[in-house]
């Protein structure tokens, strides 16, 4: 679980990138044909990516980010 945790922080530009330009235009469709629940999944889903990009950046990158993650919880 650990390993994958590690991966999962390293890597977020790499899959929240495709991720929010796969949900941004299926919250675009569903808003059009108003279906307003699934449109606001959607785009929830991509301001998850979306802060999970800046929080990345903001941590410095792949490993500062992974131990800025295991500090938070280790103190909490």
């Amino acid at each position: 679980m650990v390993e994958f945790t590690i991966f999962f922080l390293r890597y977020i530009p790499f899959w929240c990138v495709p991720a929010i330009l796969i949900c941004m235009p299926f919250a675009y469709v569903f808003w059009l044909k108003d279906v307003r629940i699934l449109s606001y999944v959607f785009t929830m889903a991509s301001g998850v990516a979306f802060f999970l990009i800046v929080f990345w950046i903001w941590a410095g990158g792949p490993d500062r980010a992974v131990e800025f993650f295991f500090e938070a919880v280790s103190n909490y």
